[in-house]
């Protein structure tokens, strides 16, 4: 009987203990769970109010960004065709740097299509404002050359319809009204440019200052408006000097390839007839430079002629 008894009190303390092993386990769950219920409830926490805020404040700082990009982008532009709309023809002359406005206007639109680098759209931004101030600039030259021709023809126009009515009878004032008219009625050549150009593979051209890559020099300008000539042709000679020697290029050295000026005669590189009738002209020439040929580095002097006259010359710098 005291066997059975001894053998009650030990299988029940056994429980006891059992019992408060799993009370202590049950405890270091509940503290193992309420820990990372809490540490779950700290990154909730760090998620919904900062890093979240963080990044919805980014997303509108991008989209503030290309905003005020677009918003310049547009002004701009419409800057621009204000401007070719209110000078019109002038801009004509122009042709080629609008396009270089447009094709940089189009690239800039496309990055912040794309949400690209702030810091490169803020470049691309900066050259293309360069770019459009320089644009305003020379058609402020032009339009400023344009008005002064105007001027200076009403103005010999109005001295000579004023000397016409005044029946002159003294011959050295017909003389010296003569003479007036034969300065005035004479060709100017004004908006010198000279390129360097190189034809590509696809047939486009790409301008160039490289002599090594040089196929063309291209010549440009304006004849400018003069009513006192007579319409019809008139022959134009553009000689191109070589650096250092200054050797005219020319097809060959014969009378063929040869002009008179004052008296000299002059051998040209390339030589062009228009049709001029009294109105402001664009005229382009080039040399085409044989590709056995290599290109000299250095200033070349390009000048250019008519059939009775010297208009002007300019230098075309080949590196």
């Amino acid at each position: 009987m005291d066997n059975e008894n001894l053998n009650r009190q030990e299988s029940y303390f056994e429980d006891n203990q059992n019992l408060e092993n799993q009370i202590r386990k049950l405890k270091k769950s509940r503290l193992i769970l309420g820990i990372c219920c809490g540490v779950l409830a700290l990154l909730c926490a760090y998620f919904m109010f900062i890093r979240i805020p963080e990044a919805n404040t980014k997303i509108v700082e991008i989209e503030k960004k290309s905003n005020d990009f677009e918003k310049d982008l547009n002004d701009l532009m419409r800057e621009h065709e204000d401007i070719k709309r209110q000078y019109g023809d002038l801009t004509e002359q122009l042709s080629e740097k609008d396009s270089i406005i447009l094709a940089n206007a189009e690239e800039i639109k496309n990055l912040i299509a794309s949400q690209a680098d702030y810091r490169q759209i803020k470049r691309k931004m900066e050259r293309l404002q360069n770019i459009s101030r320089e644009y305003v600039a020379e058609i402020d030259r032009l339009y400023r050359e344009n008005e002064e021709l105007k001027t200076e023809n009403t103005k010999v126009k109005g001295d000579l319809k004023r000397s016409q009515q005044e029946n002159i009878k003294i011959s050295g004032e017909k003389e010296e009204l003569t003479t007036k008219v034969q300065t005035a009625a004479i060709l100017k050549a004004y908006s010198l440019n000279a390129q360097g150009v190189r034809k590509k593979s696809n047939g486009t051209e790409e301008i160039t200052d490289k002599a090594a890559r040089t196929e063309i020099i291209r010549f440009n300008f304006i004849i400018g408006e003069n009513s006192l000539i007579e319409s019809g042709p008139v022959q134009l000679y553009c000689r191109i000097a070589i650096p250092v020697t200054k050797r005219v290029l020319t097809p060959n050295e014969s009378d063929l390839y040869s002009f008179l000026h004052n008296n000299q005669k002059l051998q040209y590189s390339v030589a062009k007839t228009i049709q001029y009738n009294g109105s402001a002209q664009n005229v382009s020439m080039e040399w085409k430079i044989d590709p056995a040929d290599k290109v000299i580095k250095g200033a070349y002097t390009i000048a250019l002629y008519s059939d009775s006259q010297y208009l002007g010359e300019i230098t075309l710098d080949l590196k």
